[in-house]
C-alpha cells in the first residue's frame, strides 16, 4: 500500500484527479487498459492520472485535496485495483499543523507534505495562497487568531 501521496482535482482539465507519489518530473506515461494513466520518472512510478473522474465520484472542489475522506480513497482504491495498481493507505493527517512562529500561531507544512505548487515540503510555514484561503495579503504567512495549541492538524481543526 502507498502511504505518501497527494491528490489534486482539476475541473477544467477533463475532470482529472491527479495522484502524486513524488514531486519528480514526469518523463513518460503509460495508459492502462482501463483508462488510468501511470506517470513515470525514468522507470519509477511517480503518480497516476484518472481522467473523467466524475464518472466515479463528484468532487466540487478544485485544487489540492489536503485531507481526502476515506470514502474518496475507497473509490480511488477500487479504480487502482481494477487497473492492477497498488492501493493507497487512508490519510490520518494532512501534514499541515499549527506551530508557533515567535509570538504568532501559523500553519506549518511538515516535511514530506504535498504543496499547492506540486512539490513536497521540506518543512515550511504556509501562506494564505498555499492553503487556498482568500485574503487581501494572499502571499503573506497565514496567521491563526484563535487560541489553540501547537501540533493540531489544520484540516481537522474545529473552530467554535
Amino acid at each position: 500500500m502507498i502511504k505518501n501521496y497527494g491528490f489534486y482535482n482539476n475541473h477544467e482539465l477533463d475532470n482529472t484527479l491527479l495522484i502524486e507519489l513524488s514531486d519528480d518530473e514526469v518523463t513518460s506515461t503509460q495508459e492502462t487498459s482501463k483508462g488510468v494513466e501511470v506517470l513515470y520518472h525514468n522507470d519509477e512510478i511517480c503518480g497516476y492520472r484518472i481522467r473523467n473522474f466524475i464518472r466515479f465520484a463528484k468532487i466540487k472542489y478544485s485544487g489540492i485535496i489536503f485531507l481526502p475522506a476515506d470514502p474518496l480513497i475507497d473509490v480511488v482504491n477500487s479504480i487502482l485495483t481494477d487497473n492492477g495498481l497498488n492501493r493507497l493507505e487512508y490519510k490520518e493527517e494532512s501534514g499541515y499543523v499549527t506551530k508557533k512562529d515567535g509570538d504568532k500561531m501559523r500553519v506549518f507544512a511538515k516535511e514530506g507534505t504535498f504543496l499547492r505548487d506540486g512539490t513536497i515540503s521540506k518543512g515550511r510555514y504556509c501562506s494564505y495562497h498555499d492553503l487556498y484561503i482568500e485574503n487581501e495579503n494572499e502571499y503573506s504567512l497565514m496567521e491563526i487568531t484563535e487560541n489553540i495549541p501547537e501540533n493540531i492538524d489544520f484540516f481537522k481543526m474545529e473552530v467554535i
